[in-house]
């Protein structure tokens, strides 16, 4: 059993330039029922007022730590909040995010603790800032952001990969297998998720939605940093489903490339990145005979293929546009508009000179 004053769980909320909201997700969390907690805070180097309101905060309550470090990524933050807290449980918040409810903490402690597993999460539930809609039920790929009943699931027969932020994880276990959060830009989530729940093998379901996730305050612009990033991700998941024979988790991070991130990496094709097709070539080697025959030709063949008939097209309407315009130009009625708009553009001229002398 866990002491009277120890503390139960330690919130890790990295932080970047998240003035605006810091106050709202802090005070979600401050305002838990489970009040023996800790809230590790790593400033990333934040440039607006982040570090001031999180000083201020850590005043007012001794539960806060505040960590300050040279700007390094939202990686690195984690992974620093991982080695510096004290909790017998991890938990993870972004700063413009929030708990919906003040029994969240609690709740996922005791079912943590009654059920004995390493992981214990509930369900998700998406806020739009622009519009103030509150999500709660999602389409297919989406599947486990809710589930069918509460109680102890086999990681094998779920197979999920998105919403790391909705479970409690024991931290002796994340500390002994050395799960930490890879060097990633984007798309560092899913395989920190997916290596934690294949080595843990079960996790215990709350039928409860426990997080609010903020989306539309902000635009995300993907460079070829990015891309690669992403790209780097979804191999990482691509070769633990095959490995381990997650066939639907490999479904699944299949249609994460092809269809939901698609486009974003299509363009990086367009653009030239070369690297791109390089990691597409890696994750479609990770698959085994039957998966490759089954999704047909390579991938990145398709993408590169779409990409030349998008670019000849382009060529062709170009030309097309070019060909107007010196049909155009060499017209009567153009030459002749030409010539009568010049006299007066002559008249004006000398006119102006003149009142400037």
């Amino acid at each position: 059993m866990i002491g009277e004053h120890m503390t139960k769980v330690s919130i890790i909320v990295p932080i970047y330039n998240m003035e605006l909201y810091l106050k709202e997700c802090l005070d979600s969390i401050l305002s838990q029922t489970l009040k023996e907690i800790e809230v590790v805070c790593i400033d990333d180097g934040s440039t607006d007022r982040s570090w001031e309101i999180l000083a201020e905060y850590a005043k007012a309550d001794a539960r806060i730590l505040p960590i300050r470090q040279e700007n390094q990524g939202v990686s690195t933050a984690r992974n620093n909040g991982i080695k510096k807290a004290s909790g017998k449980y991890l938990i993870f918040m972004d700063p413009d995010d929030w708990y919906p409810e003040k029994d969240i903490l609690e709740v996922l402690f005791e079912k943590a603790e009654n059920s004995g597993c390493q992981i214990c999460g509930g369900e998700f539930s998406e806020y739009n800032d622009r519009t103030g809609e509150v999500r709660t039920e999602f389409p297919e790929q989406y599947f486990g952001y809710v589930f069918q009943k509460e109680g102890v699931i086999e990681y094998r027969d779920w197979q999920f990969d998105f919403g790391y932020h909705r479970f409690l994880y024991n931290r002796e276990f994340i500390l002994e297998h050395q799960l930490y959060f890879p060097k990633l830009i984007r798309f560092q989530d899913p395989p920190f998720f997916v290596k934690a729940m294949i080595t843990a093998e079960k996790f215990y379901a709350v039928k409860k939605v426990v997080y609010r996730y903020r989306y539309g305050h902000r635009d995300l612009k993907w460079t070829r940093e990015k891309r690669i990033a992403l790209l780097k991700g979804i191999y990482m998941d691509m070769d633990m489903a095959v490995r381990n024979h997650l066939e639907r988790l490999v479904d699944l991070t299949w249609f994460r490339m092809t269809e939901e991130f698609g486009e974003i990496i299509c363009c990086g094709i367009i653009e030239g990145e070369t690297e791109i097709e390089e990691w597409i070539r890696r994750v479609y080697d990770c698959l085994e005979i039957d998966r490759k025959e089954k999704y047909g030709y390579p991938f990145y063949r398709r993408f590169r293929d779409e990409v030349i008939l998008l670019k000849e097209k382009q060529r062709k309407e170009d030309e097309r546009l070019e060909n107007e315009i010196k049909a155009i130009k060499n017209s009567i009625t153009f030459r002749v508009g030409k010539y009568l708009l010049y006299i007066p553009r002559c008249i004006k001229l000398a006119l102006w000179s003149r009142k400037k002398s």
